[in-house]
């Protein structure tokens, strides 16, 4: 059976409603992905939660009655890491469906339109900016419109972008498994790791301690080369020598690259 790809919107939500709405009056959608800020994290004012819920209600409903599937995910939009993982999260797994994605950059702060400008580089997303004609002036245009007040049709801008390169899909697997690992791995434990993910060249390596020692030498030199002298050059990972052991860890640049990776849950 053919599958059909579907036109897919990730949408970023501040104090928005024309910017995340409006363009959906004039073009067809099959899905939109709303992210919100809808609990305080420990650190957010209760009625600064309750603003942005009755944002989010108001765009869901429309939405809704347009004829889309809405799904909505709880981020904490003011921590620009945690918006780029969440946004690459969907992105990679409606692309894996062979979907079409695009990404609003207007319809949330700065930060936060930074993090979907960073996520649509590394994932070849269609990135899109909704003009306001003006902007709402009181309380009453603001529960009607949001922020922004948009023209009818919008003024919708589509925007060019370069690829954002990534290190390779292996060297991707190992730090996204020292991001989840926290603790740093040695060697012989990333090598293992790499033959339970049926990574070329190291499918015996699991479990180590089987492998005779005279056939231990070359999996260890594809994995300095291979993949780690590229994470430590690009300063992705750090090495500490520990008696005879060195233990791998991933440097703050390299959690990043795990977050925009798409694969960190």
């Amino acid at each position: 059976m053919v599958r059909i790809e579907e036109i897919v919107h990730i949408i970023p939500l501040g104090h928005e409603i024309d910017r995340a709405v409006k363009p959906f009056e004039h073009y067809k959608a099959n899905r939109v992905h709303l992210l919100a800020v809808t609990d305080t994290f420990g650190k957010y004012s209760r009625k600064m939660i309750e603003q942005q819920k009755h944002y989010l209600n108001v765009v869901k409903e429309r939405l809704t009655k347009l004829g889309i599937e809405v799904q909505i995910r709880n981020i904490d939009m003011f921590d620009f890491l945690e918006a780029v993982r969440h946004i690459s999260n969907i992105a990679v797994a409606e692309k894996n469906r062979g979907n079409v994605v695009y990404v609003n950059i207007s319809s949330a702060g700065r930060l936060t339109s930074a993090a979907a400008t960073l996520a649509a580089m590394a994932h070849q997303l269609k990135p899109y900016y909704v003009s306001a004609e003006r902007y709402s002036e009181t309380k009453e245009e603001k529960d009607l419109h949001g922020l922004s007040i948009c023209e009818d049709p919008p003024k919708i801008q589509l925007l060019e972008t370069f690829p954002l390169q990534l290190p390779d899909e292996d060297c991707i697997k190992v730090l996204v498994k020292l991001y989840k690992e926290k603790k740093g791995m040695t060697t012989t434990e990333i090598a293992e790791y790499l033959a339970e993910q049926k990574v070329e060249g190291f499918e015996k390596c699991s479990p180590w301690r089987r492998l005779p020692r005279d056939q231990r030498f070359n999996p260890l030199m594809k994995l300095n080369k291979r993949i780690l002298q590229k994470l430590e050059k690009s300063g992705y990972i750090t090495r500490e020598r520990k008696g005879r052991y060195n233990t791998i860890k991933i440097t703050s640049g390299g959690v990043a690259v795990a977050y925009i990776s798409g694969l960190v849950q």
